[in-house]
């Protein structure tokens, strides 16, 4: 994953934590992140936008929603009293999850985890963050 080579390159910004328990803490993240938050993401994109419309199943994107939501749950119930997904100061896991989580709130199923979305709204409010997904599609457009 190229987050974490560059985290692990510039070390001295202190994106990935020394101590193993915290460690652990940011693997669970990444993991979670990457295989119950970003696919149900991707079924989407696929049967909505990238497969042509004679092969996008709606049901599956029914679906997709669903595993989503229960997704979103898990993740609603860990940031409440947290600043950051993965411990005391923001890691690489926060990076991937609050991109996760606006391509999420871009596509519209991040209504209703208030604290999802607050946690992405600190994110994205960060020095030096990177642009929105909707402004870096905009951006490409023009």
């Amino acid at each position: 994953m190229r987050a974490v080579y560059l985290a692990e390159k510039y070390s001295e910004k202190r994106f990935i934590p020394t101590d193993l328990r915290e460690r652990a803490q940011l693997n669970r993240w990444l993991l979670f992140t990457t295989t119950e938050r970003e696919q149900p993401l991707w079924r989407m994109a696929r049967h909505t936008t990238v497969y042509p419309p004679e092969k996008r199943l709606p049901a599956d994107v029914d679906l997709a929603k669903e595993e989503f939501a229960a997704m979103a749950t898990v993740l609603e119930d860990h940031m409440d009293g947290r600043t950051f997904g993965g411990g005391g100061g923001v890691t690489v896991a926060d990076f991937v999850l609050a991109y996760t989580l606006d391509w999420a709130k871009t596509v519209r199923v991040l209504d209703g985890y208030p604290r999802g979305d607050a946690y992405l709204e600190r994110m994205y409010a960060r020095p030096r963050a990177p642009m929105r997904i909707p402004a870096a599609f905009a951006s490409i457009r023009q």
